[in-house]
C-alpha cells in the first residue's frame, strides 16, 4: 500500500465515489496508490520501489513518476487522480496534478481529494491555472473533492516547468559541490541536520584513527549526500548507494556525475540491501569498511529492523556502521538482536549509534 494512504480514509473514499463507473484502463493514478474498488488495468505513476512492485502484483500499468517519455507516450485518459501525501510536500502534490493535466483527452477530470487545512484551497488555484476551471464536487469530514476538467484550455508551459522543478542543495560540508535535488525526496532544499550530524561525526572519528575506507554502503542514500560526501574525502573508496526511491536514485547518478566520483559510485533502486547478486558488490559481502545509514523517520519497527539487520552480512568483521537517528530505541534494539555491538553518541540533537560485528 502506498505509504501513508489508508483506504478508509475520507479523502480515499471521495475519489473512489467518483470513480465508481470508470474503466479501469482510462484511469490514471498520479502518486496516488490504489483506490478501492477500481479494478486492476489503471495506470499508476509511481515514485517508490516497493509501489511498482504493489502496482505490478495487482497487474496495473506502473511507471516511474519521473519517466516523462513513457508517460508522454500513454493513450489520453479520462480521469487523473491525485490524493496528497503530505510529507513529500506541497510541490509534489503539484507536480502531481501536473502529470494528471497533460495525461488527459478531451472531457478528461483531474481529480483531487484533499483536506481543507492541507491546501485544498492552494491546490485548487493550482488546477484552475492548470487547466482553466475547477470545482468542489463533494466534502466529507474536512476533505474536499476538487475536479478540473480538460476542455481545450491548458496551460501546458506551467505543467512542464511544474514537472522539471529541480532545486539546488549546496552545504560546506560537500566542499565546493552543490546536489541536484527534485520534488519528492527526502531534504530535497537542504542538507538534512541528521545528515549533517553524522558527516561531523565520521570525519572526525575516522580521522581519528587514521582510516581510509575501501569499500562503504550508502543505505536509504537519497540524492547520495553521504555516498558521494565520502567518495571524495577518501579517492580510493568505491561506495554502494541504495534507496528506494525511482527519483532518488536517479538523482544520485546525477549527482555522482556533477561531482566527479561516478566511476566509483553504484546505485541501486531496492527496498534494502539487496539480495541478490550484484556484480561487482556480490564478491564484496563481508568487505565493508564502513556503512553510513540516515533511515527514514518514519519507518515501521519491523521494516527498520529488517533493513539495519541486513547489514550484519555485508561488514567487515569490527567495521563501523554509522546510523543516525532522532531517537535511539527502535534503531539500537534491531542492531543489538541482529547481534551488533552498539555505541551511541549525541550530535546535533541527534543520536548516532555506531554499530560493529565480531
Amino acid at each position: 500500500m502506498t505509504e501513508g494512504l489508508r483506504t478508509d480514509d475520507p479523502g480515499v473514499l471521495l475519489l473512489a465515489r467518483a470513480l465508481a463507473h470508470a474503466e479501469p484502463r482510462r484511469v490514471i493514478l498520479c502518486g496516488s496508490g490504489d483506490i478501492p474498488g477500481l479494478s486492476g488495468g489503471a495506470t499508476r505513476l509511481v515514485l517508490d520501489v516497493r509501489e511498482l512492485d504493489d502496482a505490478r502484483a495487482r497487474k496495473s500499468t506502473a511507471i516511474g513518476i519521473g519517466d516523462t517519455a513513457a508517460i508522454d507516450a500513454l493513450p489520453p485518459m479520462q480521469w487523473a487522480v491525485v490524493w496528497p501525501r503530505a510529507h513529500l510536500g506541497k510541490d509534489f502534490t503539484q507536480l502531481c496534478l501536473a502529470r494528471g493535466a497533460l495525461a488527459l483527452g478531451a472531457g478528461g477530470k483531474l481529480l483531487c481529494a484533499v483536506r481543507k487545512h492541507k491546501g485544498a484551497e492552494s491546490f485548487a488555484d493550482f488546477m484552475a491555472a492548470l487547466l482553466g476551471n475547477v470545482e468542489v464536487l463533494a466534502r466529507d469530514r474536512g476533505y474536499r473533492l476538487l475536479q478540473s476538467v480538460y476542455e481545450g484550455t491548458r496551460d501546458d508551459t506551467l505543467a512542464r516547468a511544474t514537472i522539471e522543478r529541480r532545486y539546488l542543495v549546496a552545504d560546506p560540508r560537500l566542499v565546493g559541490i552543490e546536489l541536484v535535488s527534485a520534488p519528492g525526496v527526502f531534504s530535497r532544499k537542504e542538507l538534512d541536520a541528521g545528515t549533517a550530524a553524522l558527516i561531523d561525526h565520521v570525519a572526525g572519528w575516522m580521522d581519528a584513527r587514521g582510516l581510509e575506507p575501501r569499500f562503504a554502503i550508502d543505505l536509504c542514500a537519497g540524492i547520495g549526500p553521504l555516498g558521494i560526501w565520502a567518495a571524495r574525502r577518501w579517492p580510493q573508496l568505491e561506495v554502494l548507494a541504495v534507496d528506494s526511491s525511482l527519483v532518488a536514485t536517479d538523482l544520485i547518478d546525477e549527482n555522482a556525475r556533477r561531482a566527479g566520483v561516478s566511476d566509483r559510485m553504484t546505485t541501486v533502486l531496492a527496498d534494502g540491501l539487496p539480495a541478490e547478486p550484484l556484480p561487482p558488490w556480490s564478491d564484496r559481502r563481508g568487505a565493508i569498511d564502513l556503512a553510513l545509514v540516515n533511515p527514514p523517520t518514519h519507518a515501521e519497527r519491523t521494516q527498520l529492523g529488517k533493513l539495519l539487520a541486513a547489514l550484519r552480512g555485508w561488514m567487515k568483521p569490527e567495521a563501523p556502521a554509522f546510523v543516525v537517528v532522532s531517537r535511539a530505541g527502535v534503531a539500537r534494539e534491531a542492531l543489538e538482536a541482529a547481534g551488533a555491538g552498539v555505541r551511541e553518541s549525541a550530535a546535533g540533537g541527534y543520536a548516532i549509534l555506531e554499530a560493529r560485528w565480531g
